[in-house]
Parts: structure tokens; sequence; C-alpha cells
């Protein structure tokens, strides 16, 4: 299995590769090494190796000085050129450090002569199909619609990206994805001709109940996860000059833009900073809220299509939802009646429906509805489905790989 990520905080995968590993297959995950993680480690029944790049974290430190030394420049004279070159200097290294990358995970790939390979997104996509190769097997497991969702990335560039997806995906003995309207574009945009797999990323059922919340005079609305661009976080924040005097906002997580948004909360009693959780703890913290939320701006057709992990962890913390009125979203809030959308561009309608879903006798209703819709959305509804995939393909093996 290939991520670019660490492994530390990716419920998706984790929970394939401990799934896969309970049934009895040898899975190892291939990602990159960080200063927070080991090069080797062993977890829930699966190895994760770890490859070290220096050169990846010299171009993204380099990168990294650059933005901020030309920006605070910029910022003082004003010189949109100097912005301009600065992008496509920061566009190159990253094009650089993504090949270097990709070269270390591909040759760490190929020493585990496995039979079956995983890409996980379009970023290991081209290293599954190079480890598969013609005698092998490849799983393309899209998390999202990734080449939406780059932000600041010329049209072009994208396009060119769209069409390397083009030509790699059909190389793929299987695709999956995390929803049917993903899987229906997916197909669409690239002309499959074999169905979509779709694999929901339900967390498994808590093992214990959940608890009761000990109640208190203020409701709680919650958010927990990466502060990133384009989730309308800075929405959200906006939004609690409109609530309820017993509504208070709390924001659990990191992300790169935390000081931005602990600024734009400055002087806010309403709005709160919490620290972030382990990912195996996630839905038990929630359980001190009353409703958790889900602000992504329809900016793109990733974030439009989304399915995001914080979705289903509420749900199993027992909370009450609001979220942007976006397809998912969407068929999953208004199908159980387990909370109310918003239009996640307005602060204003933001407030209007946490002040509504926060009043005592809907919160009872919504909360009634989610706990018997919790064991709907959960990993072990999904898990036969991911076994089955992998299962079909290492049928297909009678032999062991011989020595390259």
């Amino acid at each position: 299995m290939l991520v670019t990520n660490d492994m530390l905080n990716d419920p998706r995968v984790a929970r394939h590769a401990e799934t896969l590993a309970d049934q009895g297959f040898k899975v190892t995950v291939i990602c990159p090494l960080t200063q927070r993680t080991t090069t080797r480690e062993t977890r829930d029944g699966y190895e994760i190796l770890r490859v070290r790049s220096p050169t990846c974290n010299y171009l993204s430190e380099l990168s990294h000085r650059i933005k901020s030394r030309v920006g605070n420049g910029a910022e003082q004279s004003g010189a949109p050129t100097r912005i301009g070159r600065t992008f496509l200097l920061r566009m190159i290294l990253a094009i650089v450090r993504i090949c270097a990358l990709q070269l270390k995970l591909m040759r760490a790939a190929q020493t585990t002569n496995a039979h079956v390979y995983c890409s996980n997104d379009f970023d290991t996509l081209l290293i599954g199909v190079l480890s598969a190769r013609f005698d092998r097997k490849l799983v393309y497991d899209s998390h999202e619609l990734w080449t939406d969702m780059l932000i600041g990335v010329p049209p072009f560039f994208k396009s060119v990206l769209r069409q390397v997806e083009k030509r790699l995906i059909k190389r793929a003995n299987v695709v999956a994805t995390v929803n049917e309207f993903i899987a229906r574009e997916l197909r669409s945009r690239y002309s499959l001709h074999r169905p979509v797999q779709v694999v929901y990323n339900y967390p498994n059922l808590p093992a214990t109940k959940t608890q009761m919340r000990t109640p208190h005079t203020m409701k709680r609305v919650l958010y927990q996860g990466r502060y990133s661009p384009e989730r309308g976080l800075e929405n959200l924040v906006r939004s609690s000059e409109f609530l309820l005097p017993d509504v208070e906002l709390a924001f659990r997580g990191c992300g790169e833009i935390e000081k931005e948004l602990r600024a734009l909360a400055s002087g806010r009693p309403a709005v709160r900073f919490e620290e972030p959780v382990k990912m195996e703890h996630l839905v038990e913290a929630a359980q001190d809220a009353d409703v958790g939320v889900v602000s992504y701006m329809p900016t793109n057709l990733c974030n439009y299509l989304a399915s995001p992990n914080k979705l289903f962890e509420y749900i199993h913390a027992g909370l009450a939802i609001a979220a942007s009125d976006m397809p998912f979203l969407r068929k999953v809030v208004l199908e159980d009646h387990i909370g109310l959308l918003f239009d996640p561009r307005d602060s204003r309608d933001i407030a209007r429906v946490l002040n509504l879903v926060t009043r005592p006798d809907a919160l009872e209703q919504f909360k009634k509805n989610i706990a018997s819709a919790a064991k709907k959305y959960s990993w072990e509804t999904q898990s036969p489905k991911l076994v089955r995939l992998y299962r079909e393909l290492a049928e297909q093996f009678s032999a062991p790989r011989p020595p390259a």
C-alpha cells in the first residue's frame, strides 16, 4: 500500500491495512519518513516502512523559506511580478520534490515483491503502475478527486495532470473510491468500462458505548480536523457573531491556516481552540460536544462531492450534524434526519442553522436518530467489500513471484 503521508493520521489506509492483515494478507504500507516517525513500525498486524529523502526535506524547507521571505517583501512593495516569479519557482521545486519522493517510494515498493499494489490517491498512481508492471495486480483507491483539490494551481497544469491520470487509471485492475458521487465522476471523466467500487470511509463501531455527556448550560458545536483552506472555517468563526448566547464553537485540530483562524477569532468569546488528539481517539474526544460541524466550501468538485471522515466520527460520537448543503452531506443528513444543512458561504446562515440544531427539542430528536443510524455507518458494513476485492485479485496467483 502506497501513500505520501507519514501514516500518523490516515484512518482510511490504516483501516484497510488492518482489515486485510486480519484476513491473512501480508500487508506493508510504504510512506515517507518524517521527524515525528520511525523507519519501521508494526501496527495492528501490518508493517509500515517509511523511506527517508533528504532531497525532499531540503526542497520543502527551501520552498517554505522562499514563500515567507518573498511574501513579506511583496506585502511591503506590492510587487505582483515578484509574486508570480515566486509561485513559478515554488511550482518547479514542488515538481522536483514529487519526482524525488516517487523514486524513493517506488524503490521501496519493488523490494516487497508484492502480488498486489495499492496506490492511495493520484500522487502514488505512477509508482503503483511501474511496480505492478504487467504481472502483478494494481488497486487504485482514489480518496478524492485529487487534481480538483489543488489550490492555486493553474488550470492548464490541472488539465495535464488529468490527462496523466486518464492514462494511468486504465492500468489499474480495480478502481475504488469513497462514495458513489465521486465514483460516477471518475467513470465518466476517464471513460472507464468497469464499475468503480465504492468503499465508504465509515469508522469501526466503538468498543464501548458512547458516554453520556454531562449536561452543560452551553451548547457545544465542534469542528474537529485539519485547518485547511476552502473548508469554510473562516466563515464558521465569523458566524459566532450571530450565535445565541448559549452556543459556543470549539475548534480541535491543527493546520496551515491555524494562525489566521486564531487571529480572526480574537475577541470572540464564543470561539475556543483545543489541542488535537490522536487518530484513534477522535470519536471518544468528540463525545464532549453536542453538534459536529462540516463546513466545506463548494469551491471545487473535490470539496463539493466530498464525504469527510469527520462526518462519520461525529455520528459515532452521538453528535447532531450541521453541514454544508452539498450532495453527499445532504444525502446522509437528510436521509437519516440527523441534522440540518447550511450555505457555507454565508456566516449568517451558518449561525441560523447552529442556533436551530442546538435547541433542546431538535437536539434530542437528532440524537435519537443518530443512535439508530450509527450501525449503518460502520466499517463492519464495508470491510467485506474490501476483503472480497483483494481476495479476487489474490486468487489469480498460484505461485510466488520469481526472483527479479
